[in-house]
């Protein structure tokens, strides 16, 4: 099941929203680049396609570069 969560980057006070799975929200929360993460919708609907950007998003975020996981949170 999908959800909706919102987060926050260390070095941005601005707040990001993106839909994720469980596991990619949990993936989320153990960035050192993020302050805050948390869920604030459940039961959201979402494609297959948007959880596959999600998760490469996540790995290059691992890999710190935040560009393209800033660029998806602006496409919701």
């Amino acid at each position: 099941m999908p959800f909706k969560i919102q987060y926050k980057f260390n070095d941005d006070p601005k707040i990001y929203h993106c839909v994720v799975s469980y596991t990619q929200y949990r993936n989320f929360c153990g960035l050192p680049i993020i302050q805050e993460c948390k869920i604030i919708k459940g039961n959201e609907t979402t494609t297959k396609k948007s959880l596959d950007e999600i998760q490469r998003a996540l790995d290059l975020a691992y890999q710190k570069d935040t560009s393209h996981i800033r660029k998806l949170a602006e496409n919701t």
